[in-house]
């Protein structure tokens, strides 16, 4: 019996599929002439057979690379492209002569849906004015069953600038067409890409599992959608409602979440909005919910009512081990009565929970999205440290200590925006920092010891007691901070800090290497102290009107004591009206600009003056200034100078030098050269012990600077040696050590031959020439009497500039600083014949 039945059943399929294969040519021309009676647009398709083993156990007609075309004439993209359809129908119906297409497999496709400006659909593609009762054709549609396999499905409303992508990997629906109902039973796995509503996405790249009821009454045109489900995760959303779309669309829909967490939430947000936030995960009750009803058209949005929050919830990074526990919030989001942005109200009330068993609470209430009108209220208890650690700022790394916060605000942000100054905003609170550290992400040193209170009144916070370090500095700050709520909130928004500050030591060694340079300057900054280590960047929206009391500075090799005075910064433009400091037993008075509007090329103006400086504490602080022809330890004296100078630098502080202009007006009493190599070489006019030791009693000379040159006029040296009390020096150093020095000395009638007659009597002429390392002293063998080296001219000094400190803020843009034009030298007129001065004994330091 059982080879009978096993014969019996081969036989049967044999049949069968020789039967598809002898008819499959006639079920093809029927299954064409079926489709052309209901398509309305073209339908290419590559091949056509007929196979009992694609959809066993039914016979299926299959087509490959199908393509349809949409119903818009204007439309490129097809409405629907596929690389198989299967069309299949049972085995019965093929004995019976009548094909009856139950079922529909789609597989590897896309579809795409879409109404273009004016709402005209690009799917209208089926005819239904058929006159003949499908029971009289040899093969008709009775579809009980459509499924999609992998198939990328693309609705996309230009009218309402709405797109929605979604990937169905395996989605099954089941019809029952009793007249002009349709009962349709779908589910499946999808994948949403996004759901694109305007300028923002939803439900971004999100896995979404569908199970769903719905009948559609194609004489009424409505849809009624039984609860269904829509799970995302492990939280799934209730859906249910009515769909009218015998004129415009009404909806009247109910969502309501079950078993939700903070990600199922986060993933119906705009990524805009979830961004910063998709990492955290929540365990407790989260719960969401909500109705859509009316009108959806390009002329009206349907009204919106959401309501959302959580009971003794807990949030926590699964990167960070940091929670905040005991979550209560009450939130609600409705579009208002005219369903649109300016009537929407977002509203989040009895917001509670601890971070580390430190408390915080607060609420917030946003309404009108197009013109926002904020009430914010926040009181916070928080450790710095921990706060981090649960929401990561990027540009603070770290930080410890505690801070308290209570902060108010209400008022219009379109308003705050364009006006700051005089917009109707009420702000208040108070923030208290206890013992607070924080590594910036741009600075190298840490904030370390922060203390002190910030009060905030209205648009200025006052600071009170705002102690700390930076490195090996201190500082404390007592004043206001003015425009601190535009800047805080606002974008290019400038902050003023009108402050008193007093420090016991400001290392600018340290400060001026604290921000972190980027590119190849980082590679120089690791190295030994120098010029090149350095990086000078003003920030581009602050302001300053600072009043200094600083009792010791250190840079290099400089020390100061007492600095006092004011610094102001505006656009980028630091100044110093007057600033004094002791130095090295002298006192030095400082004012002038700091121009940093280009990087790359700062520029400093300005003058300075000195009294009773030692110069061998002056070269020794200034490293000799460059050169070891003259240094430290030849120089003794007193110096009282003014100077006048533009300078300029690069960012990392290096002088450029070719760009240097300076006067100087030097005064030095009871100098001494000692131990100078050329004037060992003068022995034919004093021992070499004498010259050893030269003494003068004063020194009063200009010099000027320009073009990398130092230019000296004649000056009178009037000195301890008796053969030459008076010596005449004029001369040019260049900054790359060539010197070109003339010395007239006068002597003694007869001392010896070679003398020239001046009105002041016989003189010697001598000149040093060469550089610090290699030079010689010979006979000037060019000798003019009364002659002097040229010198640049002096040209007029710039009038004040626009933007400079000093003008109101905010003041207009200032212009770049131009270049310097190079002085034209001119002849400086001979100095009027004098005298040599008798020395008198006392006046001098005898050896």
């Amino acid at each position: 019996m059982l080879f009978f039945f096993l014969t019996g059943l081969v036989l049967l399929v044999a049949a069968v599929v020789g039967g598809v294969w002898l008819g499959q040519e006639r079920i093809i021309a029927l299954f064409v002439q079926e489709a052309n009676r209901y398509l309305a647009t073209p339908v290419q398709v590559g091949r056509m057979e007929v196979s009992v083993l694609d959809q066993f156990p039914r016979v299926s007609i299959t087509l490959h690379e199908l393509r349809v075309s949409g119903s818009l004439p204007q439309d490129t993209v097809p409405l629907a492209r596929a690389r198989r359809l299967y069309c299949a129908f049972d085995a019965w119906d093929m004995l019976r002569g009548h094909y009856r297409i139950r079922a529909v497999t789609l597989a590897d496709g896309r579809v795409w849906v879409r109404h273009d400006a004016q709402g005209r659909p690009n799917y209208d593609v089926l005819r239904f004015d058929t006159t003949a009762a499908p029971s009289s054709q040899p093969l008709a549609f009775a579809l009980e069953n459509i499924q999609l396999e992998r198939v990328n499905t693309v609705y996309a409303d230009d009218q309402r600038q709405q797109r929605y992508t979604v990937q169905a990997h395996d989605v099954r629906a089941q019809l029952d067409v009793q007249g002009p109902l349709v009962d349709i039973v779908a589910q499946g796995r999808t994948h949403v890409d996004a759901l694109q509503l305007g300028p923002d996405a939803y439900f971004q790249n999100k896995p979404l599992t569908l199970n769903t009821r719905l009948r559609v009454d194609r004489d009424a045109r409505l849809v009624t959608l039984q609860p269904s489900e829509l799970r995302v995760g492990a939280a799934s959303y209730e859906l249910g409602g009515r769909i009218d779309y015998r004129r415009a669309v009404q909806l009247d829909l109910q969502v309501a979440g079950r078993n939700t967490d903070v990600q199922s939430v986060l993933a119906l947000l705009p990524a805009r909005v979830a961004r910063r936030l998709r990492a955290y995960r929540s365990r407790g009750a989260v719960y969401f919910g909500g109705t859509v009803r009316g009108e959806l058209s390009g002329r009206a949005s349907p009204r919106i009512e959401a309501r959302f929050g959580c009971r003794d919830a807990s949030f926590y990074h699964p990167e960070l081990r940091q929670a905040v526990e005991h979550v209560f919030l009450a939130g609600t989001f409705s579009n208002g009565a005219a369903q649109a942005a300016r009537t929407s109200v977002l509203s989040l009330r009895e917001v509670r929970g601890t971070l580390r068993g430190r408390p915080f609470s607060g609420s917030l209430r946003y309404a009108n999205f197009q013109d926002p009108t904020v009430q914010l209220q926040v009181r916070a208890d928080l450790d710095v440290a921990q706060a981090l650690q649960f929401y990561p700022v990027a540009a603070v790394p770290g930080g410890q200590g505690q801070a308290q916060l209570l902060l108010a605000f209400a008022g219009n942000l379109r308003q705050f925006r364009a006006r700051p100054a005089t917009a109707a905003v009420q702000a208040s609170g108070t923030l208290q920092l206890q013992n607070v550290q924080l590594r910036l992400r741009d600075l190298r040193q840490p904030l370390t010891g922060l203390t002190g209170s910030f009060r905030l009144q209205g648009r200025e916070v006052e600071v009170a007691g705002f102690t700390g370090r930076v490195g090996g500095s201190d500082f404390r700050l007592q004043g206001r901070l003015r425009n601190a709520l535009a800047w805080a909130l606002l974008p290019n928004q400038t902050l003023l800090l009108d402050a008193d500050l007093t420090s016991q030591l400001l290392d600018f060694d340290q400060l001026l290497r604290l921000t972190t340079p980027a590119g190849p300057a980082a590679a120089t900054s690791t190295g030994a102290p120098g010029a090149g280590s350095y990086e000078f960047r003003l920030p581009t929206q602050l302001a300053l009107n600072v009043r200094a009391q600083v009792e010791r500075l250190r840079f290099r090799r400089f020390r100061g004591r007492q600095l006092r005075g004011t610094i102001r910064l505006q656009q980028q433009v630091l100044s110093a009206p007057s600033l004094t400091v002791r130095a090295g037993g002298g006192q030095v008075s400082f004012r002038g600009t700091l121009d940093a509007r280009q990087p790359r090329l700062l520029h400093l103006h300005s003058t300075i003056s000195c009294q009773q400086l030692p110069l061998d504490s002056l070269f020794y602080t200034f490293e000799d200034f460059g050169q070891q022809f003259i240094t430290a330890r030849h120089l003794r004296g007193a110096l009282t100078a003014t100077a006048e100078s533009d300078l300029y630098f690069d960012g990392a502080l290096t002088p450029l030098t070719n760009r240097l202009e300076a006067e100087l007006n030097l005064q030095v009493r009871n100098g001494e050269l000692n131990n100078f190599e050329p004037l060992q070489k003068l022995s034919m006019i004093a021992g070499r012990e004498r010259l050893r030791h030269l003494r003068f009693a004063q020194l009063t000379t200009p010099v000027y600077i320009q073009s990398r040159t130092v230019y000296l006029p004649e000056m009178e040296i009037r000195s301890n040696v008796r053969a030459a009390s008076l010596i005449r020096v004029t001369g040019t150093h260049t900054f790359d050590q060539q010197m070109d020095y003339h010395l007239s000395i006068p002597i003694l009638p007869g001392l010896l031959q070679r003398t020239v007659g001046m009105a002041t009597g016989p003189s010697l002429l001598l000149a040093i020439q060469g550089d610090e390392d290699n030079f010689r002293v010979s006979y000037d063998r060019r000798p003019q009497p009364g002659r002097v080296p040229t010198a640049p001219r002096e040209t007029a000094r710039p009038a004040s500039r626009p933007g400079l400190p000093g003008t109101s803020l905010p003041g207009p843009a200032a212009p770049a600083a131009p270049a310097p034009e190079p002085r034209k030298p001119f002849e400086l007129k001979k100095p009027p014949a004098k005298k040599p001065a008798q020395p008198q004994t006392g006046e001098y330091f005898e050896f």
